[in-house]
């Protein structure tokens, strides 16, 4: 029966700590596992905003790098037009030298169309409209067209519009498909054409010099860097037409007869893109990220016509790789395996950490309790000696003062007043520091031991009826270096044997009150005759608060002074006897000294014989105050 009741017993406990180790492997393996799913949820969110960033620089390098191609190709061109219609020949042909300079303006379209390659026709027409020299470029190859050939030209808006510029300015069509005889020409040619009007001295207008400029080389260069992109990149016409698209099939609608344009299939998108420069927007498709080009730096000062149709063209690039999804997440699971190997590692360690844990637990707890019952037996040591240590120093100064005739309430009022004191004093600038609670609280315990020295004197002296001899008063002022002697003993037992933190603080107060509180300010007093600030400040204020009760208070050679005298004579004393600091401490707290001294007041004594002379010796003249003690 009994080894059941032990073996119950013994399953008890391995019950118990079972649970307990469940209990903490699941208390580290839930947040364990969170924190995993946090990291993992991290790494995938820091692996998507890095992905994202480098996708919409990679876009933004690719709308700068369209946008410089356009300016580039354009403003070469407008400087071949500056060149033309500069050149000495161009000049000659001006100033009325049409049959010379035709041949040489010839030679030099041939040879600029053959070099640059950029132009499909560059011709000079004449104020009539009709063409002069005009060069065709076909097959890589530049040719002059034979005079049978040349077209009016007078009805073409390019024309018109040139001819009509009266400044230097230049006019650039729009970015269309070329159209001959009423026909837009197959295969698709897109083309910008450049004209300037030219003018002789006189400003009489002389003719018009017109570069068709191959735009299909912007756009596959526009193309070809769109590759780049992530996503789909588009160009757009300022009326919202697609110019390029990878969708060849919806782009020049403007002129073609399907009529497709971004502004029509997402009007909304397409307002926000015209309300700004630049910028990206979110949409179902992905995020469409956007720029304004303006293919002609300063188009206001170098284009005459004011619908600048090349102007504010939108490339429009819609980055549908930005919602990144699982099949991306999937591809970098490379990345996640060493999540996937630390978490089931990471498990078992939590497994033994859990079984190791609580058994440190249980023997941490039983280690705890046992130190709280320790700490709690030597509390209540402590508390008890803290108690004898007071109720002994009380009991020693007690039995001191019974050879004195003098009562406890004169330990208890002395005690008080020293605290009372050196309360008022911690105000004080010069005993701030000194008079911390700690010290005063010292001062306190330590008082009643002042005249601890007097069980050291002969009863014919300490009670002798009369006044005593000069010899006799040598040897009474001795009890002050008797009680110094008998608590220095002290301070060196509790310092070598007991090393007690606050025993030798506590009796170092003791034996300078002791040693010191007959010291007077002017160097009068005795044993050491000490003046001023060598005299310790607790025995200074010791003196302050045993000559008051000794004057305030009733004794069998003498009456009671009253409030007034006491006071007095504790003034009269000041600067002589007592510190005058200390005087002044006291004249701001008197009140609260004859408080003290009425809750502590003495039994009336008892006269021996009627005889009035039976008073301490050292207090022969306290009668005559006045006159110093």
């Amino acid at each position: 029966m009994i080894f059941g009741n032990r073996v119950g017993d013994r399953d008890k406990r391995f019950s118990g700590f079972n649970r307990l180790v469940r209990a903490r492997f699941f208390a580290l393996f839930i947040p364990l596992t969170l924190l995993n799913i946090a990291a993992l949820m991290l790494a995938n969110s820091l692996f998507i905003n890095v992905e994202q960033a480098k996708q919409q620089a990679m876009v933004q390098a690719a709308i700068e790098v369209g946008t410089n191609l356009a300016q580039h190709d354009l403003a070469t061109v407008m400087s071949h037009l500056e060149f033309l219609t500069a050149s000495e020949h161009v000049e000659s042909f001006l100033d009325g030298g049409i049959d010379d300079s035709k041949a040489h303006i010839e030679r030099e379209f041939l040879n600029l169309a053959n070099t640059s390659q950029l132009y499909d026709q560059i011709r000079l027409i004449a104020p009539s409209g009709m063409e002069l020299v005009r060069v065709d470029f076909f097959d890589d190859q530049a040719v002059a067209v034979v005079p049978e050939l040349l077209q009016d030209k007078s009805k073409r808006y390019y024309f018109q519009e040139a001819a009509s510029i009266a400044s230097d300015k230049i006019y650039i069509s729009a970015l269309d498909l070329n159209v001959e005889n009423g026909v837009i020409e197959q295969p698709l040619k897109p083309m910008i054409r450049f004209a300037k009007p030219l003018r002789d001295k006189s400003g009489e207008f002389r003719g018009v010099i017109v570069l068709n400029y191959f735009a299909s080389l912007l756009l596959d260069k526009f193309r070809n860097q769109m590759m780049f992109a992530p996503g789909e990149g588009a160009l757009l016409n300022k009326e919202g037409y697609w110019l390029s698209n990878q969708d060849a099939s919806k782009e020049w609608g403007f002129m073609l007869d399907h009529k497709q344009n971004f502004g029509s299939e997402s009007p909304e998108l397409w307002q926000a893109i015209k309300r700004a420069e630049k910028g990206s927007v979110e949409s179902s498709d992905g995020l469409v990220t956007f720029a304004t080009v303006h293919p002609i730096k300063d188009i206001h000062k170098k284009v005459a016509n004011r619908d600048h149709f090349i102007d504010e063209w939108r490339i429009i690039i819609v980055n549908t790789y930005w919602g990144i999804g699982p099949a991306l997440v999937l591809s970098k699971m490379e990345f996640l395996y060493p999540a996937l190997i630390i978490y089931p590692i990471g498990l078992i360690l939590i497994w033994f950490w859990a079984r190791a844990s609580v058994g440190r637990k249980c023997a941490e707890q039983h280690l705890k309790n046992f130190n709280n019952t320790l700490k709690q037996k030597v509390a209540e040591r402590t508390r008890e000696l803290a108690v004898i240590k007071d109720v002994t120093i009380l009991s020693m100064a007690t039995l001191a003062e019974t050879r004195d005739n003098e009562t406890g309430q004169h330990l208890r009022r002395t005690q008080t007043y020293v605290k009372l004191l050196a309360q008022e004093l911690q105000k004080h600038p010069d005993f701030h520091d000194f008079m911390s609670d700690k010290n005063i609280e010292l001062l306190y315990k330590s008082a009643p031991l002042h005249d601890i020295g007097k069980v050291g004197i002969p009863d014919e002296i300490l009670l002798k009826p009369t006044k005593l001899t000069d010899f006799e008063f040598e040897i009474m002022k001795r009890h002050t270096t008797y009680g110094s002697n008998a608590i220095s003993s002290s301070i060196n037992t509790l310092t070598n044997e007991l090393a007690e933190n606050d025993g030798p603080t506590f009796l170092q107060f003791a034996q300078d009150i002791a040693h010191y509180h007959h010291e007077k300010w002017d160097g009068s007093g005795y044993p050491n005759g000490l003046s001023g600030d060598d005299i310790p400040v607790a025995a200074r204020i010791m003196a302050i608060a045993d000559v008051f009760d000794a004057l305030s208070c009733k004794r069998v050679y003498k009456e009671a002074f009253g409030r007034d005298k006491t006071e007095d004579i504790m003034f009269e004393g000041s600067g002589n006897h007592f510190d005058p600091r200390m005087i002044d401490a006291f004249s701001r707290i008197r009140e609260s000294f004859w408080e003290v001294k009425a809750l502590y007041e003495d039994e009336p004594p008892e006269i021996t014989n009627g005889c009035i002379e039976h008073f301490p010796a050292e207090y022969s003249q306290l009668i005559n105050m006045g006159q110093g003690i």
